[in-house]
């Protein structure tokens, strides 16, 4: 499954999705947070996916990552819970009421809690780069 065209709400697992691949880049995970975040956004203000809405889980107390709000982009901060707890919760609860939701993560576990409620998945390098082959 790549990025779809009906609007959907993603639900990405931050740090899961920076150390799981884009470690390769040889920079510190800031600088690659801030990359990711800068190519999100601009894939929120893409016409082909400006449908969407794109929140970014990171685990634990909010830290500086820049703007938490950029177009379809939104950032949040699991507090007290762990990233994969709240992005379940969430997931589950964007299904129940009807939406379309769909979560990025690399992690095994996390995915089958979410296809047992119905919850649709997507690693996060397919989904990294379905978007960024289709921005070329």
């Amino acid at each position: 499954m790549y990025v779809t065209t009906k609007p959907t709400i993603y639900l990405i697992d931050g740090l899961n999705m920076v150390r799981s691949f884009l470690w390769q880049f040889a920079r510190t995970e800031e600088e690659i947070t801030a990359d990711f975040l800068d190519f999100l956004h601009a894939v929120s203000t893409d016409e082909k996916y400006a449908m969407h809405e794109y929140r970014v889980v990171f685990d634990g107390a909010y830290r500086p990552v820049g703007p938490l709000y950029r177009a379809g982009v939104h950032i949040i901060f699991s507090e007290q819970d762990t990233a994969d707890d709240y992005i379940y919760q969430e997931a589950d609860y964007l299904k129940q009421t009807g939406q379309r939701v769909i979560a990025v993560t690399s992690d095994k576990d996390l995915q089958n809690r979410l296809k047992s409620v119905g919850v649709k998945t997507l690693f996060c390098q397919k989904f990294y780069n379905s978007l960024k082959l289709s921005l070329r």
